[in-house]
């Protein structure tokens, strides 16, 4: 995106346009992940060109409300944003902790007995397993085993 685009985006969801917004927008519009607050920094931090921690935080809270970025929660309770903002569900690996956007086909979700009677607007999905890295180096009893009763 065109420093432009940018600011028509931010406008478009009535934020003002300030140089940690564009700089922040800009890294989520080239950059696919789920990263923590910290993470986030430390790239800036590395590119030379570090934001305030209150002010990463600020924004990070600013873009989820106004629907620019996701908030997910990790395998340690972290929030961590991501950048994916069509529906969709994560994989998460029980070794390594990774992160993957998975797309799955659910059937119409409605609850029986309680809750019954709600209208359900969304749904969140997180599958867990062993990612194939974590299953290349992982000794065979440490895998577990899906048995059926």
């Amino acid at each position: 995106m065109t420093l432009t685009e940018l600011q028509r985006h931010l406008e478009r969801r009535g934020l003002r346009t300030t140089q940690p917004r564009l700089r922040l927008l800009q890294f989520f519009s080239h950059t696919d992940g789920h990263f923590t607050p910290e993470e986030i920094a430390e790239r800036f931090r590395l590119a030379g060109e570090p934001i305030p921690i209150a002010t990463l935080y600020q924004n990070l809270r600013v873009f989820s409300e106004h629907g620019l970025i996701g908030e997910v929660i990790g395998h340690g309770g972290e929030v961590r944003y991501d950048t994916n903002l069509t529906p969709h569900s994560h994989l998460r690996c029980d070794h390594c902790s990774k992160l993957l956007d998975v797309f799955l086909s659910l059937p119409d979700l409605q609850p029986q007995g309680q809750g019954h009677d709600w209208t359900i607007t969304g749904a969140r999905v997180e599958l867990q397993g062993i990612c194939p890295d974590c299953q290349a180096i992982a000794s065979p009893q440490l895998m577990p085993t899906l048995e059926s009763d």
